[in-house]
């Protein structure tokens, strides 16, 4: 979970899924509806019968449906089993502009994007929405509103990507009138009404006008400290690190191996070999964790199992790291998963996954991985791989405590 921390992604919302690609390739969808893999087209009519939800609920399995319009393209996201009771559903996504000066004016802002639903009926199964606009809309946070009286109410938090065109993925149940994406970026003051009291505020200390999750992130920092953890301080080359800050490798266990150096090229004309990866977030299934989960607007993204990705063998090729296999995965299966490169460590650090990001689950809350039972002390990128690794994703609710991680929750 290493990463200096300020960065703070405001994201959010529930449910998941992003899918950091949305394509429908190897796609079909025969006449009866029903789709031959896990990724299907929406029928000009919105409606996806119920035969395809009783099969997916039977399967267990997850399935993607996909549509667009003249504004933007989406993607729904069903888990098998988190249906209740299959029935059609019309999936149709539309643009929507009754109260969108309202809201614009209400929210102080011109990143407003509305859409409604071609059916107003509630979902009864957990899901996850993307809207896909193709172009940059300048986004890095978001949140869901609608209008009541004039004023605005917010829905929920939305997780928003900018690697191709801006996406914005959340989950809704209700979907009766007409919903508002209303973005922000880093250096505008959050429209989050959680953080009025402190944008109010003037002369105050040092987190006043700072977003929630940038609070959390300053007292993340000082719990590390006083556990003696250091992630982003030191020098290079001195007092035991290398030269990307990392502490001496444990004996006995590989040492990191930098990507971007001559001779550490990945070449995929050669299999590497074969290693299993699992995704799990079962420190989510705690109640005091996923209380906290819910409060930040992620519950229902929770899987019901907390397994993401279930164990698999998977190949990987002539000096790929664990970083490369989980990118390819994740992108194989559109689960969402969201990097930025840290070049202080020369690593890619793992922002979120499913849409569950570093402080969702608690102040000492993220993403951490082990290989072979043992979590590295340095960054994913760096960690090459060998035919028969065992690479686990986990999320901690405690800083690595509760998922067996001892150099740092354990010192």
């Amino acid at each position: 979970m290493k990463k200096i921390s300020k960065k703070i992604i405001p994201l959010i919302m529930c449910f998941l899924m992003a899918l950091s690609a949305i394509g429908c390739s190897n796609i079909t969808v025969t006449e009866d509806n029903k789709s031959s893999g896990d990724n299907s087209s929406i029928p000009k009519d919105g409606i996806v019968s119920e035969e395809v939800f009783k099969e997916l609920k039977d399967s267990g399995d997850m399935q993607l449906f996909n549509g667009s319009n003249d504004d933007f393209t989406y993607q729904w996201m069903f888990m098998g089993t988190d249906i209740n009771t299959p029935r059609d559903l019309n999936l149709l996504v539309n643009p929507a502009s009754t109260d969108l000066e309202t809201v614009k004016k209400e929210a102080d802002t011109d990143k407003v994007y509305g859409f409604k639903f071609g059916e107003e009926s509630s979902l009864d199964a957990k899901t996850a929405l993307s809207i896909i606009y193709k172009d940059d809309l300048k986004c890095t946070a978001a949140d869901i509103y609608q209008v009541e009286n004039g004023k605005l109410k917010k829905i929920t938090t939305a997780t928003v990507e900018t690697s191709e065109g801006t996406t914005f993925n959340f989950s809704l149940k209700d979907r009766k009138g007409e919903f508002y994406i209303v973005g922000s970026d880093p250096k505008q003051a959050a429209i989050d009404e959680d953080n009025d009291s402190t944008s109010s505020k003037s002369g105050g200390s040092s987190s006043s006008g700072s977003s929630k999750r940038e609070q959390l992130a300053e007292k993340s920092e000082k719990v590390k400290e006083q556990l003696g953890i250091d992630t982003s301080k030191g020098t290079p080359n001195k007092n035991g690190k290398d030269k990307y800050l990392t502490d001496p490798t444990p004996a006995g266990k590989p040492k990191p191996v930098e990507w971007n150096e001559k001779g550490n090229e990945v070449d995929k004309s050669k299999v590497g070999g074969y290693c299993t990866l699992s995704i799990t977030c079962k420190t989510l299934l705690k109640p005091e964790n996923r209380k906290v989960a819910i409060s930040n607007g992620k519950g229902d993204m929770i899987p019901s199992n907390g397994v993401i990705y279930k164990t698999k063998k998977v190949k990987f090729y002539k000096n790929e790291s664990v970083f490369d296999v989980l990118l390819r995965e994740t992108r194989n299966n559109k689960i969402h998963m969201e990097y930025e490169m840290t070049p202080i460590y020369n690593s890619n650090y793992i922002e979120g996954i499913h849409n569950l990001y570093e402080f969702d689950g608690g102040e000492l809350s993220g993403w951490m991985y082990s290989v072979n039972g043992w979590f590295p002390n340095y960054g994913c990128s760096r960690y090459r791989l060998k035919n028969g690794d065992t690479i686990k994703w986990l999320y901690t609710c405690d800083l690595g405590r509760d998922v067996g991680c001892e150099w740092m929750g354990g010192k």
